[in-house]
């Protein structure tokens, strides 16, 4: 029994504790032995399995080769290899343009690399991903492998991407407060239908991850602090194509309760303290809790404090939950390290410039790292809407006390087209148009717009670039020409022109924006128009100078729920012109939330003079109409003065509008938004002959208005009642439109 003993111990001691005095590698003809011995650890007197299994893994994990067999025996190392063979031919077959492009940078196995199983299998799981994310669900990859002489393959990748699958319903269950329409619009995802030519519609999962972070945002800044997308649920239908349901809990609306300020390591006046205490209470008093309240307290503070020649500090601001209602604040103010930025890196940019993106960044290399400021100028970026998503990340850079800034962004479509077809009682309208905010990846917005009707026929093109040559001003320029043909007004009149401005925050919301132009007017008066109204006519060259002044703090440029946004405009036509005119408005825009955020409450007046200089009257094209929006219930040229019953437009014109959504029993599916509005103003003023008729009345019309997503697109509704009016006036009750933008 001893001697089975020691001779097992002997045998365990063998392999155990053997050492490894010679490398045996064969089959290998590509790789060098010496590469593949230099990842064998030949200290190591431990030769077991997992030692072995070990050493085969980490030869695997060269990609270089396809099998791998190790053995031990008499202190010899015995490995036999299989090559992996190399790619002697690649293609990809089935894609083209900016996807064959993609799928080229995806892919790593390409001509003269080496091919294994692993690599091909990454490489279709990340193309696959790339077409899921522009919607392309039920996309087919199907590789081919052709084996050739020499341990050499021809790949070929075949793609199929079939039919885009799109997103046909979008729907938002649970406690949701908003309706759907309101909703809908907060998300980058849309639904397919036939007014959608671009890939928004395309059913995308990192696009709808990026709108559940979208709604928690709109939540929050609504109050509901505990909002929770509890799920979203994408269920594809018999064509291939989603429904899909957002969940939500938007729990309810807080207000903000106590706020402190914490001074730590830093040395502040007591009357600058107070001061920031001061402006902390103007913003949160008894306020309703919300995010952009505490990024523009953080903004006042941080200009103060700049106004005031602190350095290295750093700023946080804490919110707090203490009771089933109320979020209290904490301003902290630290002594911070003074870091320097050494670079900043912008990746993930493939169309847009890095230029596009610097231009809107507060921060430069070289500037103390104020995280502040690195907030603030991810959020310009995002405001461009160039990017689905914006983000950042600050490493340590090479050099002491500095810091490298990383941002990441992900582009998305920047083209639209618009369009809206209506009827109403004085005819029909298509208008249309095309943009473009980001051309040939420069943040430049090209936009043209065409609008056809039985009395106008317009054609306009736009160009805005934001930032030009770097001068933190935007300058537009635009083309136009234009005929119109208004039966109730006596004349037609044939315009061509073109305007150049520029836009600039003189303070903050508050924007300058002075405009050149020049235009050329042929007007021509109809058999049945009067005498005056013929010495009106011929042909006039005007270059006019013209400045405004706005202020605009919306919550929304789009879809404004408060805020306001108020106006001074003023264009002068020069004496060289062949009428020299001013032409001066005042004006403003102020909403609300009513009662509750299903009642959201506008007012809208609008004043404007236009008068001629030199004894000289006012042309017939630059006279004052109210719009279809200023006076609904009256045709858009079927009030003020008239001339041999022909409407001639005033030197003279106010409104004022006042509308407010309201909750409605159409079902949520339809989104369909109600109004109630009440409109009144007058046009007055004829400087050319005081023998024409006009009447001093105001005109008050009221009404409902109704939009609606059909099967057929959006459509609205418009049924106006005047209240009061004169007989000249001519009304048109009712209005419809059916089209929008996508």
């Amino acid at each position: 029994m001893t001697k089975y003993v020691i001779l097992f111990f002997l045998i365990l001691t063998n392999t155990l504790f053997a050492e490894i005095k010679k490398v045996n590698i064969i089959g290998n003809k590509r790789v060098n032995s010496a590469t593949i011995e230099s990842l064998v650890d030949k200290k190591i007197s431990n030769i077991d399995t997992i030692y072995i299994n070990n050493l085969t893994k980490k030869l695997y994990d060269t990609d270089f080769f396809a099998d791998v067999k190790i053995s031990f025996s008499q202190n010899a190392l015995n490995i036999n290899i299989v090559e992996n063979p190399i790619v002697n031919f690649f293609y990809i077959n089935g894609v083209k343009d900016s996807d064959l492009d993609e799928v080229n940078k995806i892919i790593t196995l390409k001509e003269n690399s080496i091919f294994s199983s692993s690599k091909l299998k990454k490489d279709i799981e990340l193309t696959r991903e790339y077409l899921n994310t522009s919607g392309y669900y039920q996309a087919s990859i199907i590789p081919e492998v052709i084996k050739i002489d020499n341990n050499q393959i021809n790949l070929i990748i075949n793609i199929d991407k079939n039919e885009i699958s799109k997103i046909k319903n979008i729907y938002f269950i649970g406690k949701k407060f908003f309706s759907d329409s309101q909703l809908i619009d907060v998300i980058t995802s849309t639904e397919d239908s036939w007014w959608n030519f671009f890939s928004t519609s395309a059913f995308s999962e990192p696009r709808i991850e990026y709108d559940k972070q979208l709604l928690k945002e709109f939540y929050k800044s609504k109050s509901f602090y505990d909002v929770q997308i509890e799920s979203v649920f994408a269920s594809i239908d018999k064509n291939n194509n989603f429904n899909l349901t957002f969940s939500i809990n938007s729990g309810k609306k807080y207000r903000f309760g106590d706020y402190d300020l914490k001074v730590l390591g830093l040395t502040l006046k007591e009357e600058d303290i107070r001061e920031i205490k001061n402006i902390t209470n103007k913003l949160l008093y008894n306020a309703f809790y919300s995010p952009l309240t505490i990024n523009k307290l953080n903004i006042q503070v941080i200009d103060f404090l700049e106004t005031k020649r602190y350095n290295n500090y750093e700023i946080s601001i804490q919110d707090l939950k203490v009771t089933d209602d109320r979020i209290n604040i904490i301003v902290q103010l630290n002594d911070s390290q003074k870091s320097l930025i050494n670079k900043i890196n912008i990746r993930g940019n493939t169309i847009t410039e890095e230029k596009v993106i610097r231009d809107n960044l507060i921060i430069s290399e070289g500037d103390q790292l104020n995280l502040s400021k690195v907030k603030k100028s991810v959020d310009n970026v995002k405001s461009k809407q160039l990017f689905s998503k914006v983000d950042y990340k600050i490493e340590d850079s090479d050099i002491k006390n500095f810091k490298d800034l990383n941002l990441f962004v992900k582009e998305q479509p920047t083209g639209n087209i618009s369009a809206g077809v209506g009827y109403g009682t004085n005819g029909g309208l298509f208008e249309a148009s095309i943009n473009e905010r980001n051309f040939l990846g420069q943040g430049i917005n090209l936009n043209f717009t065409g609008r056809f009707s039985a009395e106008v026929i317009r054609g306009e093109f736009g160009y805005v670039d934001p930032n030009f040559k770097n001068s933190n001003k935007e300058v537009a320029a635009s083309l136009f020409s234009e005929l119109d043909d208004y039966k109730n007004s006596g004349y037609q009149n044939k315009r061509a022109g073109s305007r150049v401005a520029t836009k600039y925050e003189i303070y903050e919301d508050i924007f300058f924006r002075p405009n050149l132009g020049v235009q050329f007017d042929n007007l021509e008066v109809t058999g049945s128009a009067s005498n005056l109204l013929r010495s009106r006519q011929g042909d006039f060259v005007t270059t006019s100078l013209g400045y405004n002044f706005s202020y605009d703090n919306r919550d929304s440029k789009f879809n404004a729920k408060s805020g306001s946004l108020i106006y001074f405009d003023q264009n002068i036509a020069t004496f060289i012109s062949d009428v020299p005119t001013v032409q001066s408005g005042v004006g403003g825009t102020f909403y609300k939330e009513l009662y509750t955020d299903k009642f959201i409450g506008s007012a809208k007046a609008r004043l404007t003079n236009v008068t001629a200089f030199n004894n000289k009257d006012v042309k017939l094209s630059d006279r004052i109409f109210a719009s279809s929006s200023d006076l609904r219930g009256f045709e858009q040229r079927g009030v003020g003065p008239v001339d041999s019953g022909d409407h001639i437009g005033g030197n003279n014109l106010a409104t004022l509008s006042l509308k407010s959504t309201f909750p409605n029993p159409i079902p949520e599916s339809l989104r369909a938004n109600t109004f109630l509005f009440l409109d009144m103003g007058n046009i007055w003023g004829v400087d050319y002959s005081n023998a024409i008729s006009e009447s001093s009345k105001l005109r008050t019309t009221t009404g409902i208005a109704l939009d609606v997503m059909s099967p057929v697109g959006p459509i609205s509704f418009t049924y106006s009642i005047p209240l009061s009016k004169v007989s000249t006036d001519k009304e048109q009750n009712f209005l419809f439109n059916i089209g929008s933008s996508f």
